[in-house]
């Protein structure tokens, strides 16, 4: 899976997008946000990450990222 990939399942599942972001910190969201060749996914909450996990592959990154965001995100 790539970020392509998951920002059509995100979509396709009508995830509210105040609930994450793909591109660098957004306050309380899920991020997923590269740096140099790691990929970072953490919760971002007042500021400060929570919870960050690294990955050496955007697969690993983004499955991860998509469980989490599954389990925060409920749809009214």
């Amino acid at each position: 899976m790539n970020v392509d990939d998951l920002r059509e399942i995100v979509r396709a599942a009508a995830v509210d997008p105040s609930y994450y972001s793909f591109d660098g910190d957004r306050h309380e969201a899920l991020c997923l946000l590269i740096v140099g060749q790691a990929w970072h996914v953490f919760l971002s909450e007042r500021g400060q990450r929570h919870e960050e996990r690294v990955f050496v592959t955007e697969d690993e990154a983004c499955t991860d990222f998509l469980k989490r965001l599954f389990r925060l995100w409920r749809p009214r």
